[in-house]
């Protein structure tokens, strides 16, 4: 009798552990799919020379409809102007920075005491790249 109730006592931890597998794995696609989307505009932003209000909404609304989340979640930040391919050194970088708020990132948050608005991560691309742009 007293292992069944240490069985009842224990299996809802190991539950919640093998639940944060699959969390784990719908994040990892998440973050996947958020990176083929930045790649996508980026090389259309090489080509030209700028991330454009165009390329930026397009991130935003990607993101947004892809992984079904609201659009203020996502937030695109980029230099402002035109670069050229032979402009001296840093003249010719476009820096981004594409921030997405992923939600439920851990399995039996309430279980483990972790409040719902506490339960969430933001996925953060900053990087830069080479303008083509003649």
């Amino acid at each position: 009798m007293k292992q069944f109730i240490v069985l009842i006592a224990v299996l809802p931890i190991m539950l919640v552990f093998l639940c944060q597998f699959t969390y784990d794995q719908k994040t990892g696609e998440s973050i996947a799919y958020i990176q083929s989307v930045v790649y996508g505009a980026k090389e259309d932003a090489k080509q030209e020379g700028a991330f454009s209000d165009e390329i930026k909404k397009r991130i935003v609304k990607d993101i947004s409809s892809g992984l079904d989340i609201p659009e203020n979640y996502v937030t695109v930040e980029t230099d402002s102007g035109e670069k050229r391919r032979y402009a001296l050194g840093e003249g010719r970088l476009i820096n981004y920075k594409v921030s997405v708020r992923l939600d439920n990132v851990m399995a039996g948050g309430g279980l483990m005491g972790i409040d719902e608005n506490k339960n969430y991560t933001v996925y953060v691309i900053d990087s830069y790249t080479a303008s083509e742009k003649l």
